[in-house]
């Protein structure tokens, strides 16, 4: 338990780092080369979020999900997080997965947009989330 506990730890100061530098992007003037650069900080800030996630629940839980929306639907069924949260954790997941592997403009304008509004900040409340979780033990 004490090495998933320093694992939890790790991950969410990783995750904080991330966040720090996607709210670096979020917070500039809207541009092509701001909408790329949060597109991309998005990608490895999502990473860190459902990897994080998953060491959370495997630690509290004892469950351990095999992708992101697996994880993200485990936080959900272990009461971590609202079924509105979930729903649009799972579109950031497809977002995040049209991303890596599409590119063209009206699908980054439209996922830059999503990162601004809703994304960023339910990664932030989620970070907190798991932050709090690695400091209790």
């Amino acid at each position: 338990m004490a090495k998933l506990n320093n694992t939890l730890r790790l991950k969410s100061e990783a995750l904080s780092r991330a966040l720090d530098s996607l709210r670096q992007v979020v917070e500039m003037e809207k541009s092509d080369l701001a909408r790329d650069s949060a597109i991309k900080r998005f990608e490895y800030s999502f990473e860190l979020l459902w990897k994080t996630s998953k060491v959370f629940l495997e630690e509290r839980f004892g469950t351990a999900p095999f992708s992101p929306k697996e994880c993200f639907r485990a936080l959900r069924s272990n009461g971590v997080v609202t079924e509105r949260q979930t729903e649009v954790l799972l579109r950031m997941t497809d977002d995040r997965n049209l991303s890596v592997h599409t590119y063209d403009e009206k699908t980054a304008n439209r996922i830059y947009r999503r990162i601004l509004r809703s994304y960023f900040p339910l990664m932030r409340t989620i970070s907190e989330i798991l932050k709090t979780h690695a400091r209790e033990d």
